[in-house]
C-alpha cells in the first residue's frame, strides 16, 4: 500500500471517529451516596456554599451543594439543599425558586410553571418545572423534594438554541429517585 493510501485511510478513520463522537456524553451523577441520580451530558464541577434564601422578611440559611457543567453551548446544574430544622419544605422551595429567578429579572408568577410528575418525589411540596425565556436566554428549572432534601435541576441556553427542548427532555427524563 502506498503512503498516500495510508494517509487517506487514516484521514477517513479520523473523520468517521469524530462524526460518531456525541456532542453530549451523558453520564450518571449523584451527591455522595445519595439516592437521586441525574444524567448530565458532561463531567460536572462541584461546589458547596452556605447561602441565605429570602422568604418575606426572613433569611433562611442553607448549605447548597451544586454540580454543573457546560456542553454544546448549554449549561446544566444539579443542586441539593438539606432542609434546615424548623423550616417548612414549601417555604424553602419557594425561596429557592425566587432566588433562582431573580437574577433573570423574572418573578415567580411570571415563569411558565407546571406540576411535574416525578416518580418518587415527595408530594408536598409538589414537584414543578418552570420555563423562562428572555430576549437572550432560555432556562428550564425543576424543583422537587426527596427524603429531607430539596433539589433543583436546571438547563440554560441562548434564546435561539434550536436543540434546547429536545436536550431538556433528555436531561429531565434522566432523573431517577431511588
Amino acid at each position: 500500500m502506498t503512503k498516500s493510501w495510508v494517509y487517506l485511510l487514516c484521514a477517513m478513520a479520523v473523520c468517521v471517529c469524530t462524526a460518531c463522537t456525541p456532542a453530549l456524553n451523558w453520564r450518571e451523577v449523584r451527591f455522595d451516596a445519595g439516592d437521586v441520580v441525574v444524567l448530565m451530558p458532561c463531567k460536572p464541577d462541584q461546589a458547596v456554599r452556605n447561602i441565605l434564601l429570602q422568604s418575606g422578611q426572613d433569611a433562611l440559611p442553607a448549605s447548597l451543594q451544586l454540580q454543573g457543567c457546560e456542553a454544546s453551548d448549554l449549561q446544566f446544574t444539579f443542586g441539593q439543599i438539606a432542609l434546615p430544622a424548623g423550616v417548612l419544605p414549601d417555604v424553602m422551595l419557594n425561596a429557592w425558586q425566587q432566588a433562582s429567578l431573580t437574577p433573570l429579572s423574572v418573578r415567580t408568577q411570571d415563569a411558565l410553571t407546571q406540576p411535574w410528575a416525578l416518580a418518587g418525589a415527595v408530594s408536598a411540596p409538589q414537584a414543578v418545572r418552570s420555563r423562562v425565556k428572555t430576549a437572550a436566554l432560555q432556562v428550564e428549572f425543576g424543583w422537587f423534594m426527596h427524603g429531607n432534601k430539596l433539589y433543583q435541576v436546571a438547563m440554560y441556553g441562548a434564546a435561539k438554541t434550536k436543540s434546547f427542548d429536545e436536550t431538556a427532555d433528555v436531561y429531565f427524563s434522566g432523573i431517577k429517585l431511588q
